[in-house]
């Protein structure tokens, strides 16, 4: 089903750990225990039947919309979702990593170790053969869309390890539990801290202030992908909960979130998109770094590109660190 997504919401990344929800009530949503988290219609409404926060109000109305892209989506169907026992899944221990006051320090580190992995002599030449291998498709890209074949490539190892990594997380649960989770995950994240003996705060933690505003950023994007999500899926009639991608909620090769779905391409022809496809993830990536990062070939420009992909100045000197390498060795082995 993921991989027919007639502008197809693909699964991507990494298979993820998960941890499966017990009983969750109302009273239990001030809980930091994440045992107790579960996704159900208890927790996502109060007993009023009002939205349970204001996240969740946005999104019933812009389901409900007329105006916006896929086919409306109501609030019975929204809730049929919310019944079936798949839906109910927390990934916790993803939560906690994206809610922790250290979240920004630990992806920078991440991001810095990446370029290691990545810069090894096997991913390297994964690389060269990728660009051997797609010479004739990625040459009909670069033309097209004025975009560096290399940053292409690139971005597809460091988002998918060129197609490594694909994930099993159902996106569903990935963008209610942001929008549910993310103040209960950061208790708990603090409470293991300070249980642990470690400092708290410290000069690598984001303040109470930038956590709230990080926090909304997060969850209005949810809200964003979790619309697309749905509304897409209605119009070309795929069931939403089969649709998994990676713990922050990215589907295909090239980690596209699903709001974004307005820059994928058709990059084969045959009628629909399918980011589980080579054609269609470097078409699509093409297009991303035109449309949306304005991309030029100086090196400034390329930056800025490549800085709209992932906000990262670590990702963005990682991607052209590869990028410059696996292009030296490709254009030395012509």
């Amino acid at each position: 089903m993921l991989r027919q997504i007639h502008i197809n919401l693909i699964s991507f990344s990494i298979a993820y750990f998960f941890i499966s929800g017990l009983t969750f009530s109302q009273s239990a949503m001030s809980s930091a225990n994440p045992a107790v988290w579960e996704i159900t219609k208890g927790n996502v409404f109060l007993e009023n039947g009002e939205p349970s926060n204001e996240f969740i109000g946005i999104l019933l109305e812009r389901l409900a919309s007329d105006s916006a892209e896929g086919e409306a989506v109501t609030r019975e169907e929204f809730e049929q979702f919310l019944a079936q026992p798949e839906s109910k899944e927390v990934y916790a221990d993803y939560i906690i990593k994206y809610a922790t006051p250290h979240s920004r320090h630990i992806q920078k580190k991440e991001h810095e170790n990446f370029s290691k992995i990545f810069m090894r002599e096997k991913r390297l030449s994964a690389g060269v053969s990728f660009l051997k291998q797609y010479q004739t498709l990625l040459r009909e890209v670069e033309k097209k869309y004025d975009v560096a074949r290399k940053d292409i490539v690139s971005i597809l190892m460091w988002e998918s390890g060129l197609g490594e990594f694909t994930g099993n997380l159902r996106v569903f649960n990935v963008f209610m539990g942001q929008i549910l989770f993310l103040e209960q995950a950061e208790e708990y994240a603090i409470q293991k801290m300070i249980k642990e003996g470690k400092k708290y705060p410290d000069e690598n933690m984001d303040t109470p202030e930038s956590q709230k505003r990080r926090f909304r950023n997060i969850k209005m994007s949810a809200v964003n992908s979790l619309t697309a999500l749905l509304r897409y899926s209605k119009k070309w009639r795929i069931y939403p909960l089969d649709i998994k991608g990676s713990w922050g909620g990215a589907i295909g090769y090239p980690q596209f979130m699903p709001y974004r779905m307005d820059v994928a391409v058709d990059g084969d022809g045959d009628g629909k998109i399918d980011l589980h496809t080579w054609p269609d993830a470097i078409y699509s990536i093409a297009n991303y770094l035109r449309e949306l990062g304005n991309y030029g070939w100086d090196y400034k420009a390329r930056k800025k590109g490549i800085y709209s992909y992932n906000r990262s100045n670590e990702y963005v000197s990682g991607v052209i660190m590869y990028a410059d390498e696996i292009w030296k060795r490709y254009k030395n082995s012509e």
